[in-house]
């Protein structure tokens, strides 16, 4: 399965000389706990999550509202285009300590989508019920369990 099938598209993003107050805002606006920061051609130069907004930030101490988000994001960014195998993926995620990876168009490199690791885990829970219905329908001994419980 490739990246491209699972990713939310139109992701939240904010340009490198928004405030870390307004990332704040649309975040709390949107109810979403990240954004992609982007350069002018839309292109991902980073993440600010809010655990940037609430760590980072206060550490900067001063004006924290007026701080650029550039200063606190998370750099450099991971991203991979829409043609990523999940797997893959999935390893990449594993191996950075990352839960969320912007996705991009392979000609330009703009961001066209988000993967994360909540969306990874529920396309996996859903396809593990999937086989369980389809096997549950074929065994004996998950059938007999199934029927019991109708009883």
């Amino acid at each position: 399965m490739l990246v491209g099938a699972i990713m939310s598209r139109n992701p939240v993003t904010v340009g490198r000389d928004h405030t870390v107050l307004h990332v704040a805002r649309v975040m709390r606006e949107k109810e979403i706990g990240a954004v992609v920061v982007v350069d002018e051609r839309g292109r991902p130069i980073g993440m600010c999550t809010d655990r940037d907004v609430t760590l980072r930030a206060i550490l900067k101490g001063g004006e924290v509202g007026a701080i650029p988000v550039d200063r606190i994001m998370t750099k450099p960014v991971v991203a991979v285009p829409e043609d990523t195998l999940l797997f893959d993926l999935l390893r990449l995620m594993a191996r950075k300590g990352i839960r969320r990876v912007p996705v991009v168009d392979p000609k330009d490199q703009s961001v066209v989508g988000v993967v994360s690791m909540d969306d990874i885990i529920l396309l996996l829970t859903t396809e593990l019920s999937n086989v369980a219905e389809v096997l549950g329908a074929s065994s004996r001994v998950l059938g007999r369990n199934a029927k019991e419980e109708e009883e």
